[in-house]
């Protein structure tokens, strides 16, 4: 059984269950619920729970789900984890299981301040009050 087989099948077997708990407000996400919850048993059962590799190989290489970041991946897997603990229990009959990596990557702002060695630092803006003259649209202070 190759991928998409596997995904049609875990979809129509929990498609009961997310139905209950689907919200209304997620028809405006580009990953649906189903797909999300099918990412994450997928990763459970194929990549030991590690996220990350499961986005690199799913999402990045084979394009078997829609394109949608990483971080944002894994904050809704988060919001949804009851969900998909409740799904996996039920397909593998799994007891004690627990969440490998479920923290999202360092963004752009992040990794800069380790690689440049600033904190936030700028040439342009001074940490010292202004008298007199203030160079925003207010004009004098």
């Amino acid at each position: 059984m190759n991928l998409r087989d596997e995904i049609n099948s875990i979809k129509s077997i929990i498609s009961p269950i997310v139905e209950e708990h689907y919200p209304s407000k997620a028809n405006h996400e580009k990953m649906s619920l189903y797909d999300l919850i099918t990412f994450g048993i997928i990763t459970h059962k194929h990549f030991s729970g590690v996220y990350k590799r499961a986005y690199m190989v799913l999402i990045d290489d084979l394009k078997l789900f829609p394109k949608v970041r990483y971080n944002k991946v894994v904050e809704r897997l988060n919001r949804y984890e009851v969900l998909l603990m409740e799904c996996i229990q039920l397909l593998f009959k799994l007891d004690g299981l627990m969440i490998v990596d479920s923290k999202p990557i360092e963004t752009k702002r992040l990794s800069r301040v380790g690689r440049h060695n600033k904190i936030g630092g700028s040439y342009m803006i001074n940490e010292e009050e202004s008298v007199g003259f203030n160079t925003l649209k207010g004009g004098s202070t």
